[in-house]
């Protein structure tokens, strides 16, 4: 065969499997693409409907909280009072209510109420300081007030509070993000007298059910309000407070609009405006127009990172939902594809340049390249699915049980109490002036000592149902079940001793007599029953932690 004629018959082969490959990868990246836009509808419908669930649900809570009959009689009397102006404060109905309603608010851990006359004037608070004044959800959001005076019972989206109330850090603060569940108060008549209002933690159950919808690395599924302001919590806090953002130990709840700053801002680009002056993302554009879609095109967030969303915008709830993932994450399977084809490619252009007699020895090859690459792929998804699993209930730097994890033993090890009457004890621990740590020794140190506090506490319960968790920062929490007081106890004061045999240095520490690392600890033990709950479990123990740090810290309470 003539030179020309098999150069010719290989260049011909070659255009075949490369556009062969080129329409395969095409295809891939179709499917790759819908599949995403499945995903993230899935994800997006999915956290919807579980909101509109918890939602109901606290409705219906206050919709028989406005009904009781003392609730009803104390309505009436401070809003008597209310006309005729005479003092709310300290008297009878209003001590009478607070203490009604203090016993309603423990069951769900609510942090407030309200009781609002027709003229937006709170009659009835939890606290005094904003009795007499004009009410916060109407000078923020009076649309969803004046609905409410006509009948409905609605959740408030997000605002800042009007008074103090205590932050994460464990600071009382102004400006605090605050909720609202909100429903008509109706006389014998049926005639909308007051409005009765639960203060709600944001960033409790809120957010919580919004960070179920997080996939991935980079995937997360948030809400925004009808001025495109972020009403839930960020995946995303720290980035943001590194590219300024929002303030160092801030978040980025009611803090920031989802707004597209014209470049990736993780990447060094600097817009020329304020965030609260560019123009809206994509998403936040078509949902505020009242869309409900997906976006598997690619557009930027309020990051300006290149992503794919998927929004519902609900009128009713007078809030929008969008669940987003990076496009770099979101298209890695089809990157890898592309990657592997590539190559195989330039290995057929090679080959068939050398001989076009290794022709079948040649297709040999790449049919063994093809079973190996997509072999490796498949092996590279089950494991990093694997991870994902394994990831989703362990914290990523201490390698004990995270959050997630203990929520969940916790409302199972509560269920299996109440049936069994077993006691269940919780213990929360707290590294002593870790903050003084981190600012003396740095986080690359704290982090360290993080694990290590973490990994001989892990192992100072041998029973396979204990959850030895981390709880947020430099908190700790060890679930026991089938335990008493007395024996949480014992274990606590075991763990406090581990610790301060560890010998880690701690040369600013506030703690009498000491130079090393130590912990302080709360223990609480309840039987379940009924009608007590987890949170007043976990709320005890924290109680008792704060007690412990307040008399010295590096002992048990």
């Amino acid at each position: 065969m003539k030179n020309s004629s098999w150069i010719f018959i290989s260049l011909i082969f070659f255009i075949i499997v490369a556009s062969s490959s080129w329409v395969a990868l095409e295809q891939i990246k179709s499917d790759s693409l819908q599949n995403v836009k499945n995903s993230l509808q899935t994800v997006t419908n999915t956290t919807h409907e579980a909101l509109h669930i918890w939602i109901r649900q606290r409705k219906n809570d206050l919709i028989l909280l406005s009904q009781n009959q003392s609730v009803l009689a104390y309505t009436q009397q401070l809003l008597r009072m209310h006309k005729e102006q005479k003092p709310i404060q300290d008297s009878a109905p209003l001590m009478a209510l607070r203490k009604l309603m203090v016993e309603k608010m423990t069951l769900n851990g609510d942090v407030g109420f309200f009781i609002i006359a027709p003229d937006k004037i709170n009659m009835a608070s939890l606290r005094d300081d904003n009795l007499n004044e004009e009410n916060v959800i109407f000078k923020n959001r009076p649309t969803f007030l004046k609905r409410i005076f006509f009948g409905e019972t609605l959740f408030i989206p997000p605002i800042h509070s009007e008074v103090a109330l205590l932050s994460a850090s464990g600071e009382y603060k102004k400006r605090i993000a605050t909720t609202f569940i909100a429903s008509p108060v109706l006389s014998e008549n049926n005639k909308v007298i007051a409005v009765i209002t639960l203060r709600l933690d944001p960033s409790e159950d809120f957010t919580r059910v919004t960070q179920l919808g997080r996939i991935g690395e980079s995937g997360e599924t948030y809400a925004f309000d009808d001025q495109g302001l972020l009403i839930t919590n960020s995946r995303f806090d720290h980035q943001l407070q590194r590219i300024g953002l929002i303030k160092t130990r801030d978040r980025a709840m009611l803090s920031i609009r989802i707004t597209d700053p014209g470049g990736n801002m993780l990447m060094g680009f600097e817009p020329k405006m304020k965030n609260k002056d560019l123009p809206l993302t994509l998403m936040a554009k078509s949902a505020l127009a009242g869309n409900s879609d997906a976006n598997i095109t690619g557009y930027r967030d309020y990051r300006g990172v290149l992503v794919f969303g998927s929004w519902i915008w609900d009128k009713d709830l007078g809030f929008g939902l969008t669940t987003e993932i990076d496009v770099e994450e979101a298209l890695l399977p089809y990157y890898k594809i592309r990657s592997v084809l590539i190559l195989i490619i330039l290995v057929i252009l090679v080959l068939t340049v050398i001989s076009f007699f290794l022709w079948h020895l040649m297709q040999v090859s790449v049919k063994k390249a093809h079973r190996k690459a997509f072999a490796q792929l498949e092996q590279i998804v089950v494991e990093r699915t694997k991870e994902l699993n394994e990831l989703s209930y362990k914290d990523g730097l201490t390698g004990v049980a995270n959050r997630r994890m203990f929520d969940s033993a916790l409302a199972k090890e509560w269920q299996r109490g109440q049936r069994s009457q077993q006691p269940l004890a919780i213990i929360m621990f707290d590294v002593d002036y870790f903050k003084l740590y981190n600012d003396h020794y740095g986080h690359l140190q704290g982090d360290i000592c993080l694990k290590e506090v973490a990994q001989v506490l892990a192992k100072q319960s041998q029973r396979s149902s204990d959850v030895c968790a981390r709880y947020g920062g430099e908190e700790f929490v060890f679930l026991l079940p089938n335990t008493n007081l007395a024996q949480a106890k014992l274990l606590a004061e075991k763990c406090r001793l581990e610790v301060l045999g560890l010998n880690l240095a701690h040369e600013i520490t506030a703690v009498e007599n000491l130079t090393t690392v130590s912990i302080s600890l709360g223990v609480s033990a309840i039987i379940p029953t009924a009608t007590s709950s987890a949170e007043t479990l976990i709320k005890q123990a924290d109680d008792k932690l704060y007690t412990a740090k307040k008399n010295g810290r590096n002992r048990v309470e």
